[in-house]
């Protein structure tokens, strides 16, 4: 596995404007894409902090919402304090929502008076029940496809085989730059959130040489955008996606692990060719 990483470091590499963000910088993210008329879903902005992502009491909290409805009585969210999922932290529940929730959704913080608005719609009969296996899946590649450490957020399109993500050929031009795909399953990891331990495995999937793309100047690494050097980070790489997934119209179909029927629930991003400039 470390020679597998360390090959998916040496080739996969990532534009230095599109893998960073702030605390601030999701804010503003979340802010612009309330204005739907601008960037309107499957657009929009990354931003999550990796950090945040993978803390532990992060990963609980968001295994337990899995569990059962998101929205309880009076539209609230589930109660989680601070001690669990800090105020600094709170963006990656508000990123949960915005992917799994429709722009016409939204979801009230008990704890920081927060409205949350849903973005993408990859699960919107979570506010009613138990998250179900597709939504498991598609809001977790979604969420991991928002990550970004450097920089400042960035416009983001992403594509997968479910309605409220197809993909648009008219996005195409605008979009240019096929950056990864990924799939994984936060919701229902059986890894206990002890020490050490990555919360859950999620496996990524390159889609082309961004050097070829961005003339050479994508100098941050893919894995430095989804792990920010945090020792709980579960990235698994599996390689180019045309060797390690199969086609599935236009997305990818992946496996994650070899006795695995494949799954369709997978999430590419792209980026716009003026990111690299």
């Amino acid at each position: 596995m470390r020679n597998v990483r360390l090959l998916f470091t040496t080739v996969l590499i990532v534009t230095l404007v599109g893998c960073g963000g702030t605390e601030e910088d999701f804010e503003l993210a979340t802010a612009e894409q309330a204005m739907s008329g601008v960037r309107p879903p499957p657009k929009g902005l990354n931003g999550t902090v990796p950090s945040c992502f993978w803390a532990h009491g992060t990963q609980q909290a968001l295994r337990d919402l899995g569990r059962s409805a998101l929205v309880e009585g009076g539209g609230f969210l589930p109660d989680i304090p601070l001690s669990q999922v800090s105020a600094q932290c709170r963006h990656v529940l508000r990123s949960a929502v915005e992917c799994a929730l429709s722009p016409a959704q939204s979801v009230l913080d008990p704890v920081t008076g927060e409205i949350y608005k849903g973005w993408w719609g990859l699960a919107p009969t979570w506010t009613s029940g138990v998250l179900n296996t597709p939504g498991r899946r598609y809001v977790t590649a979604c969420m991991v496809q928002r990550l970004n450490y450097y920089g400042t957020s960035v416009p983001i399109l992403l594509e997968g085989a479910t309605s409220t993500i197809a993909r648009e050929p008219a996005f195409d031009e605008q979009y240019s730059i096929k950056e990864s795909t990924v799939f994984g399953d936060l919701f229902s990891s059986p890894t206990p959130l002890l020490g050490i331990l990555p919360a859950f495995n999620v496996f990524v999937c390159w889609e082309s040489l961004l050097p070829q793309s961005c003339g050479l100047l994508g100098l941050p690494l893919l894995e430095k955008r989804i792990c920010d050097d945090v020792p709980l980070c579960g990235l698994i790489p599996v390689g180019p996606c045309a060797l390690s997934c199969v086609q599935d119209g236009p997305y990818w179909k992946c496996r994650p692990h070899l006795l695995a029927e494949p799954w369709t629930e997978t999430v590419r991003v792209k980026l716009e060719k003026a990111t690299c400039q």
